[in-house]
């Protein structure tokens, strides 16, 4: 029986190994179409808020998607085919950030300076929320690195595109955009050239990262090959913080990945490719200046000279295994400590002079100038940030504990900003929700960015096989670059650039989640009505925009009656809504009925009691009826609530002559 123990413990192995294989390759089979899926799924969410909307600002697009994103959700939680696995403690945690802060924008309503405002940005954080839960819950083990390969993809395409309309503008609908906005800093497709500096740092990152650790040479190759694609589309944002992106970008690409030697070689050639393809640009006047085409397939041939460069670079450093060159264990801690002091003695001998050159740069005011160079402002920090973020901090200290409500901002600087710029943001994700939402708006969304670094950290730490570890790596570095961002802009209100940070952590913490889950009944009908309340929340301020809309289209056209009939509607849809109620009046008193149009405007200022736009449109119309009396205290409010408003300095030039 002894000297039979051997072969039956060989059989016994064989019969394991044969059964695991055949169940790997059965299992390969069975996933496949729902890897690809997954690619297709998570690709496709990002194009569409990409190009939908500039990238989902408008309110239509992110209601109307964030409708469908919690529909999914709640058939599939009712199906019994969602949650597929049980979710990390990290991802619940993240979930639950993210909730709170939701439930806590939407107890803004009770003290908000408009309850319309404050719907639309509770109706994005819903959105936010049922993009997250819906990445958790769908994918599985099996798909998750598919659906972050389909993010990856569909951002690159991004970059592609934004590029693209610079050089052939007709051929992508910008051209009428350019011409319209007068702007030659690369806008498109987002509407806002910051954003697209904050995609194409972000798309850096991701770039290096999957470049050095893809185990496939066609994917490798191509992630390098498209770097230099998003560095010239941040240089045609002449954007300061996407300058300061790229620069973290790398940083943190190199400073993750596995292989740091194989992305400071891959960093540097997708430098040196992103250089060749600016001085290309800086020669063609028509393209840095967005007059014209001359010149674009000169740059476009240096993009796919550089792209050439980049791919051939990485098929060699895999194919010499760069990934495993490295200094000894020993010389690798001299390095790290002769580059700590390095950098020490360099701080202490600089840092001070030009932190103080940078601080007073940073406080004075920008002054536009006529200048045939549109990089010359990224040789200075001068802005409008400071002043606006001090006025942002008075407002915190006027409501610490609750803030004027989400997305109410514009009124506070309105009446106590010192300049007639309008400014509907504070321009930095922290301030404005402490400005918007107190103590509580800051701990919150605190906690959802601290919890969101923790799941990819996570990741990257746990990470065994390189592919995971690089996927790790392009996540956590796409979000600190988010987070730079987001800490000088707007960027938690431009949808797409906060969808492609959330949504790759979201796939990310799938990596950490365990075997399958099991929901009773009341437990699952729970979280279906949960999804669906969430759809439905979406319902008024969607339906009451597109009615708005449709009104003042109308109203264009000379249709008075069909426009009357759409601000109804919108106020049918929305009766919170002080737009609706405006558009309303304004048809009202351009048809005749200039009491009832009162009567409107009224509504208006009881839904936004410190706009002061509502109180001058009343004062017109009571000048109208002939109340003289209410007409000059309405427009002394107005006056009050935003006395750098250039309708009041242009009155007081006229008085004054």
């Amino acid at each position: 029986m002894l000297a039979d123990q051997p072969v039956v413990t060989t059989h016994l192995r064989e019969s394991s190994a044969s059964r695991t294989f055949l169940r790997r390759r059965t299992s390969g089979r069975v996933s496949r179409p729902a890897q690809w899926l997954a690619f297709a799924g998570a690709a496709g969410i990002i194009l569409v808020y990409a190009l939908r909307g500039g990238g989902s600002y408008d309110t239509v697009t992110f209601e109307e998607q964030g409708l469908v994103v919690w529909w999914v959700l709640a058939v599939g939680i009712a199906l019994g085919v969602l949650p597929r696995r049980r979710p990390s403690l990290a991802a619940m945690l993240m979930l639950a950030a993210l909730a709170a802060y939701t439930v806590w924008t939407g107890l803004s309503l009770l003290w908000t300076q408009s309850s319309e405002l404050t719907t639309g940005e509770l109706a994005r954080s819903i959105d936010y929320l049922g993009l997250l839960a819906l990445a958790i819950s769908l994918l599985d083990r099996d798909s998750w690195r598919h659906a972050a390969g389909g993010l990856f993809f569909g951002a690159m395409l991004v970059c592609v595109i934004a590029v693209g309309s610079r050089l052939a503008p007709s051929v992508f609908g910008a051209d009428h955009v350019d011409a319209a906005l007068h702007l030659d800093r690369l806008a498109y497709p987002f509407g806002y050239w910051n954003a697209v500096a904050a995609w194409g740092a972000m798309c850096t990152a991701l770039a290096l990262t999957w470049s050095v650790h893809d185990s496939s040479r066609v994917r490798r190759a191509a992630a390098l090959g498209l770097a230099p694609v998003a560095g010239t589309m941040i240089y045609l944002t002449y954007s300061r913080a996407g300058l300061a992106g790229a620069v973290l970008a790398v940083i943190a690409s190199i400073a993750l990945s596995r292989g740091r030697i194989t992305a400071l070689i891959h960093a540097v050639v997708a430098g040196a490719g992103t250089a060749l393809a600016i001085a290309v640009v800086r020669g063609s006047p028509q393209i840095a200046h967005a007059t014209g085409t001359r010149g674009a397939a000169s740059v476009f041939a240096a993009l796919l000279f550089a792209g050439g460069a980049g791919a051939l670079t990485a098929l060699l450093t895999r194919r010499f295994r760069v990934n495993r060159w490295g200094p000894s264990p020993r010389l690798r801690r001299t390095l790290t400590i002769a580059t700590a002091l390095a950098v020490v003695v360099a701080a202490a001998a600089l840092g001070p002079s030009l932190a103080s050159h940078a601080w007073r740069s940073f406080k004075r005011p920008a002054v536009v100038t006529a200048s045939t160079n549109p990089t010359d402002r990224l040789a200075t920090l001068s802005s409008n940030r400071y002043i606006v973020w001090k006025s942002a901090v008075k407002g915190f200290d006027a409501h610490p504990l609750d803030g004027t409500g989400a997305g109410t901002f514009e009124f506070w600087w309105n009446a106590h900003g010192s300049t007639s710029e309008f400014i509907r943001d504070t321009h930095n994700i922290w301030i404005e929700n402490m400005a918007e939402l107190g103590l509580p708006g800051l701990l919150l969304i605190v906690a959802v960015a601290a919890m969101a670094l923790a799941v990819a950290i996570a990741v990257r730490v746990r990470a065994r096989r390189g592919a995971t570890a690089g996927a790790a790596a392009a996540a956590l570095a796409a979000f600190l670059v988010y987070l730079l961002h987001a800490s000088v802009d707007w960027m938690w209100e431009s949808t797409a650039v906060s969808v492609l940070a959330l949504v790759g952590i979201g796939v990310l913490s799938v990596r950490l989640s365990s075997g399958p889950v099991r929901l009773n009944l009341p437990f699952r009908a729970v979280l279906v009505a949960v999804a669906a309340v969430a759809a439905l929340l979406q319902l008024p301020g969607l339906l009451s925009t597109l009615n708005l809309r449709s009104s003042q289209a109308a109203d264009r056209a000379g249709n008075a009656a069909l426009a009357l009939a759409r601000a109804r509607d919108a106020v049918s849809a929305e009766p919170w809504s002080a737009s609706a109620h405006e558009q309303e009046a304004l048809v009202l008193e351009s048809d005749g009925p200039l009491g009832q149009a009162k009567h409107q405007e009224s509504l208006s200022i009881s839904d936004e009691p410190t706009n002061y736009a509502h109180w001058l449109i009343r004062s017109r119309i009571e000048i109208e009826l002939g109340q003289l009396g209410a007409a000059a205290a309405d427009y002394s409010r107005a006056y009050e609530l935003r006395p750098h408003a250039l309708v009041f300095e242009y009155a007081q030039l006229f008085k004054g002559g």
